[in-house]
């Protein structure tokens, strides 16, 4: 079988996702470290230097597009996949079995899906758009070259409360997503084993359900509540 003929199957599109999910999970590590320099005292200095870093650094904007293409690419599988269970099984079942091991936010993941897409869509229209393409003030920090403002963009977006719940509704979707998709991941790739469960579990739950979104969710937060 080619290698296209396989990952057209329901098999072949399983580790497609599983793939493009874990890569996805070492980005929001790496993000999470950089964006929680917006809470640093230092007027900005540590996070717009860190932006204008991963805004004009080559290689970080070869690996950037290429998310986003591994964004598109694990959307598009994972709703070809919801498809196919879907017209597998037409007709639900009258008492819907699993329920001992399939949880409640393993069978949201398309919405949940839906509401972390959504909310990524307007992530960078706000952000990454003026960062890239919006007009905004310009500051210097000792001999760095001059750089974007966009720390005082995220301060000022973050004056209304509605953007702030926005971004926590976005995190909880995350939270959600992130606790399937990485347990489903490590199914797929047969890494579940007795003897390391309990570890993967944490993982799972802890740093990816919980800390990583916990952190991002924080930051607006905060901001809004140190302007108020």
């Amino acid at each position: 079988m080619k290698w296209s003929q396989f990952f057209n199957t329901t098999i072949g599109k399983k580790l497609l996702v599983g793939a493009t999910g874990l890569f996805l999970c070492s980005f929001v590590i790496v993000h999470l470290a950089g964006n929680l320099s917006l809470l640093k005292e230092d007027g900005g200095e540590a996070f717009n230097t860190y932006a204008a870093f991963m805004g004009h650094n080559g290689l970080i904007q070869f690996i950037a597009w290429g998310l986003k293409i591994v964004i598109l690419l694990h959307a598009v599988i994972a709703i070809q996949l919801t498809i196919r269970n879907r017209a597998a099984r037409p007709v639900k079942y009258a008492v819907q079995p699993g329920n001992k091991t399939s949880s409640w936010y393993s069978r949201q993941m398309a919405v949940m899906g839906s509401i972390l897409f959504i909310f990524i869509v307007i992530h960078l229209s706000q952000f990454w758009w003026a960062m890239h393409y919006g007009d905004i003030g310009k500051v210097s920090y000792g001999a760095v070259t001059e750089v974007g403002n966009l720390y005082e963009v995220v301060w000022f977006a973050f004056k209304e409360w509605w953007i702030v719940a926005l971004y926590v509704i976005g995190m909880i979707a995350l939270s959600f997503h992130l606790i399937h998709g990485f347990r489903s991941a490590c199914q797929t790739f047969g890494l579940n084993h007795k003897k390391y469960n309990g570890m993967l579990h944490f993982i799972g739950i802890w740093i990816f359900g919980i800390l990583i979104p916990v952190g991002f969710a924080v930051i607006p937060v905060v901001i809004y509540l140190k302007q108020i």
